[in-house]
């Protein structure tokens, strides 16, 4: 059984970005997540294909049928008839030894719609369980994103004071072997990277 390594539980707590979260379409001052984003931070963490999610539609009334049907008129004057799911949802990771299940529920004007609703809003309560996405349910998802940009600004503005550090070419790539793609990619440390492997290369022609 694997051990998460400390570089998969800092992407887990990574905060979601911000296109990631928008409001909740019926509850004011409550947000909800798109469950694409949850998906692929799972494929981030864990592996394309390494995790398994199985759903079980249950029964939504008392007689045993999978959907509840309620018709209505909107607002608007028009007839709508809408579809409401329960279902439980399984998520599992071998690897790791991990094991979450959760019940959750959706409606939509679709049956396909409803029961996909129900699924993706356990996959995201469920991973809020491990951590990802947790601050947007504890409501600090904005507080957390400013938190993360000031943690990623430190960090290449560290690897970027010890790049100007290194005496030879060899040097430079040992550094930059050991360094996350965010701050090999940021311009900061591109240009403080490039400035110090001119000089060494000058002081070598010399």
């Amino acid at each position: 059984m694997k051990d998460l390594t400390a570089e998969q539980q800092l992407l887990i707590k990574k905060p979601l970005p911000a296109e990631a979260v928008k409001p909740h379409p019926t509850k004011q001052g409550m947000s909800t997540i798109k469950a694409i984003y949850v998906t692929e931070r799972l494929n981030d963490v864990f592996g394309i294909g390494k995790w398994t999610i199985k759903t079980d539609l249950l029964p939504a009334t008392a007689d045993g049928s999978l959907f509840t049907i309620r018709s209505y008129t909107t607002s608007n004057g028009k007839e709508r008839t809408e579809y409401f799911a329960v279902a439980k949802t399984v998520l599992e990771i071998p690897d790791y030894g991990i094991h979450y299940e959760c019940i959750a529920g959706a409606s939509n004007d679709d049956m396909g719609d409803a029961a996909k609703g129900a699924a993706t809003d356990a996959i995201t309560k469920i991973c809020s369980y491990m951590g990802i996405g947790i601050d947007v349910f504890k409501g600090q998802h904005d507080q957390a994103l400013k938190m993360e940009e000031a943690r990623v600004k430190l960090e290449i503005s560290k690897a970027a004071m010890g790049i100007k550090k290194c005496e030879t070419v060899e040097q430079l790539k040992d550094i930059k072997a050991k360094l996350p793609e965010y701050v090999l990619n940021s311009r900061d440390f591109k240009e403080a990277a490039t400035e110090r492997f001119n000089q060494i290369n000058e002081k070598s022609a010399v």
